[in-house]
């Protein structure tokens, strides 16, 4: 391997560095501080910044001797730079880690904002091994010739921004899928074992040893043994999944990204969760009927599959982003196989409702399962006309959300004001009882239900006009006791 390829390797490897540890910081908070914009953005900004200042203060660095030491060389800075990086890293991309961590934060510190607790989670593991790695670039430089300075500032762009590239596309589309998120981030710490030992010029020493340790460490916190204590089944670039077996009560639970997904019973067929049991009994039960076709029922958010689990006359549609539920749910959760009347399409809900053209008779919305995973682009008014246009006429939605049972917070109203503004006379059913005067632990299932009557009616009534006796059915007049 020539000096000059292995200057560029360097390089090349601290662009997937850098992004891959970005990208796994976005992956690793979701399930803790959920995936909006505001909090992607706190993690994109504390990557940024800290990566310009590393380019500015790495150009500036200077070799230098100390009175009885040696020189401290741009070698010796990048080594130390590399160990420092490491070990901050190898806990802050950790799961294992990171889940005591924010369980402490959120039950012992009652730290409960998921945007501080994204900035404090940056300013801690995210700012200064980015940092750190930015200085990476402007000291290699130092081992060029000066000749021909253009041509070298575009070689050495070149190889970090495809390290940087490979990092954004390689590590989320073949690392997480394939390997899965905590194998992903034993990858990228190897990636800084690897670069301090083509650095040191002995291979056993302080450094070397100390960025090992943190490689054997890092494969402690990621190993499969780790994944099992938490329960974890499976950890890929869309989803945290978790099973939790009650033996006792012979229940299992199924939980995706920390929020609750799914539960069922051994012994009894009937749905045990509430807002499960009520779209069975209230939405699907009333379509079982052999005399009749089969209705068409599209469940966008499949979950763990338990919506209409025992139905095998009408037919089911499951869509959801992650391809690895239906093989999770069959074997680990549920199983047992999905019926033949059950079709599984792994394709995000938007992306789907663009390109099908078919119609349902039922649209279930299973897609919000609490306030800190709520995607955001699933709660909006174009969504909702989205869904809208793929119901048959006289059809019915029926939504799950987690939302204030009262009112009592800005997300809630307008969530009620998205769902209205393309769902007229839409209904509003409160799941499990709460107290409508304690309105700051007033959080529920809530089911919202639409049904497709025709056009909208704007009159209302007044004391100097009231047509309601003739309004309503004929079959009703006279006849309401």
């Amino acid at each position: 391997m020539t000096p000059v390829f292995t200057l560029f390797l360097i390089i090349f490897l601290e662009g997937y560095v850098v992004l891959s540890t970005e990208l796994l910081a976005i992956r690793l908070l979701l399930p803790f501080t959920g995936s909006g914009t505001d909090t992607v953005s706190i993690i994109i900004a504390a990557v940024l910044m800290p990566l310009a200042c590393g380019y500015f203060i790495g150009g500036r660095f200077k070799a230098r001797k100390k009175k009885g030491k040696r020189t401290f060389t741009v070698r010796d800075r990048l080594i130390l730079n590399l160990v420092i990086a490491a070990a901050i890293l190898t806990p802050g991309l950790s799961y294992t880690f990171l889940e005591i961590a924010f369980d402490w934060g959120y039950h012992t510190a009652g730290w409960n904002n998921r945007i501080w607790l994204t900035a404090i989670y940056s300013l801690l593991f995210l700012v200064t091994p980015v940092f750190l790695l930015g200085q990476t670039v402007p000291l290699i430089s130092n081992y060029f010739s000066k000749t021909r300075l253009p041509v070298l500032a575009g070689r050495i762009l070149f190889f970090s921004t495809m390290g940087s590239f490979v990092g954004a596309v390689f590590c989320t589309l073949v690392l997480m899928s394939f390997l899965g998120v905590n194998n992903t981030v034993i990858i990228t710490i190897g990636c800084m074992t690897a670069l301090t030992f083509m650095l040191s010029k002995k291979k056993i020493s302080l450094p070397t040893v100390l960025v090992s340790l943190c490689l054997v460490l890092s494969i402690g916190l990621n190993s499969p043994a780790a994944m099992k204590h938490f329960d974890i089944v499976k950890y890929n670039k869309y989803n945290l999944i978790q099973i939790r077996n009650a033996e006792k009560e012979q229940i299992r639970v199924l939980e995706i990204n920390h929020s609750f997904a799914s539960a069922v019973h051994d012994l009894s067929p009937t749905p045990i969760v509430l807002y499960v049991s009520y779209i069975e009994n209230n939405f699907l039960n009333p379509l079982y009927d052999p005399e009749r076709p089969p209705r068409e029922i599209l469940v966008l958010g499949a979950g763990g599959f338990t919506m209409g689990r025992f139905d095998d006359l009408n037919n089911y549609t499951f869509v959801d982003i992650d391809k690895d539920l239906k093989e999770i749910a069959e074997e680990k959760f549920l199983k047992e196989e999905l019926g033949a009347n059950k079709k599984f399409i792994p394709m995000e809900a938007r992306a789907y409702l663009n390109q099908t053209q078919k119609k349902y008779d039922l649209i279930i919305l299973d897609l919000y399962r609490d306030p800190i995973s709520v995607p955001e682009y699933l709660i909006t008014q174009e969504f909702f006309e989205q869904v809208k246009g793929r119901l048959k006429k006289g059809g019915v939605i029926a939504g799950n959300y987690f939302a204030s049972a009262s009112f009592s917070d800005t997300y809630s109203k307008k969530l009620d004001n998205t769902l209205r503004s393309v769902y007229p006379y839409i209904n509003r059913q409160i799941i499990r009882d709460y107290d409508p005067w304690d309105r700051t632990d007033d959080w529920r299932n809530i089911i919202y239900s639409y049904t497709d009557n025709g056009t909208a009616q704007n009159g209302i009534y007044t004391d100097n006009k009231n047509t309601s006796l003739f309004d309503k059915p004929p079959i009703l007049r006279g006849t309401i006791k």
